[in-house]
């Protein structure tokens, strides 16, 4: 009896001893857990505080190397370092199919487009525009217009800024490029049409005052053109279009 008694209680202890008290935590897959960094990340980003963005982004990419919104945040992290050659493999990385993440597509096609990468700026934007899902499609129409305008493929420039100012009428930088490629095409009144619409919803650069100038003295309009000029002096004395006042 009293060696039953020894086992059980032996068994009871070992019991004890082997259960656990509390069960394990659950550890969240490296993919979660690299979002969750990578969200982080972004939020950072956001409030200019650089340094812990890296820090949280490059936990993000050493847990997944391949999520997309933590390589997208490394690419514009490169670009706020002033290292926009750094953001490519970062950007082709989110950018990568399947399911290419379309602000980092957006992004990319802009960048591409202001280091003279035209055909591939290009490729991207229509892959874009076929998203009929995809929300800044004002805001990516004038950026295809502006990729246009510097091409100097006015047409299509002016063709993408119409549809833009379709979705979003009141776009600054829409009428501002509107107000340019209407100048070049000598549409004198449709230029100033498009810079009475600009002016009501921002002050204005040299170069629109400038056009605005040019604009109202083909027209005959002596006052609007000294007003304009007026203007041009005052806020921009030392630009390049102000020199070019001939009165």
């Amino acid at each position: 009896m009293k060696a039953i008694t020894t086992i059980l209680l032996l068994s009871l202890l070992t019991g004890c001893v082997t259960e656990k008290a509390f069960p394990e935590p659950e550890v969240q897959p490296a993919a979660d857990r690299s979002e969750i960094h990578a969200e982080l990340a972004g939020n950072y980003l956001q409030r200019g505080q650089i340094e812990v963005a890296i820090e949280e982004v490059n936990k993000a990419l050493d847990l997944d190397k391949n999520n997309k919104s933590a390589n997208y945040i490394m690419a514009l992290i490169q670009i706020k370092l002033n290292k926009p050659e750094n953001s490519a493999r970062y950007f082709k990385k989110a950018i990568a199919k399947p399911d290419p993440l379309p602000s980092a597509q957006h992004d990319y096609a802009n960048q591409l487009c202001r280091n003279g990468k035209y055909q591939e700026a290009e490729d991207i934007y229509r892959a874009l525009l076929e998203n009929t899902l995809y929300k800044a499609r004002a805001r990516l129409l004038m950026n295809v217009g502006a990729c246009f305008y510097k091409q100097e493929k006015y047409k299509e420039a002016e063709n993408a800024m119409r549809q833009s100012l379709r979705i979003n009428p009141n776009s600054p930088n829409a009428l501002l490029q509107m107000t340019k490629i209407s100048f070049i095409n000598g549409k004198t009144l449709e230029t100033r049409g498009w810079y009475q619409r600009y002016f009501q919803l921002a002050r204005g650069n040299a170069e629109i005052l400038y056009i605005a100038y040019q604009t109202e003295k083909s027209l005959g309009d002596k006052n609007a053109s000294a007003s304009y000029a007026l203007r041009l002096r005052s806020n921009y004395p030392n630009s390049s279009h102000a020199k070019k006042l001939n009165y």
